[in-house]
């Protein structure tokens, strides 16, 4: 009986182990680049493009971009001249999460917005 009581506790963990809360798509590979790249032109509508999947189509268990992703996205439309669309981005930050609000609203300061 105990040896079925551990089964059934070991299945039930590792079932639960795999539902994503967020999809990431290629995003940490997409971050290592964002951080050792030279950013011509070229690249940088690669990540938009990357960072608008990403954020805009969010899949997973809970249907949001994970944590940082519309600040990130806000950010490189800002390098990229967008400052409308980026503080659009950096307010979406914090509406779905708003423990990142002091953050949000240091950087929107910093960067003048």
């Amino acid at each position: 009986m105990k040896k079925f009581f551990f089964i059934i506790i070991s299945i039930l963990f590792l079932s639960s182990c795999s539902n994503e809360l967020y999809k990431y798509y290629d995003y940490d590979n997409l971050l290592y680049a964002y951080s050792t790249t030279d950013f011509s032109e070229k690249e940088m509508k690669r990540f938009s493009r990357k960072y608008t999947k990403i954020v805009d189509s969010p899949k997973g268990k809970r249907k949001l971009p994970p944590p940082g992703t519309c600040a990130e996205y806000g950010y490189l439309l800002y390098m990229q001249g967008k400052t409308k669309e980026a503080k659009e981005y950096f307010i979406k930050e914090t509406v779905i999460y708003p423990e990142s609000q002091t953050y949000v609203d240091a950087l929107i300061k910093s960067l003048e917005l």
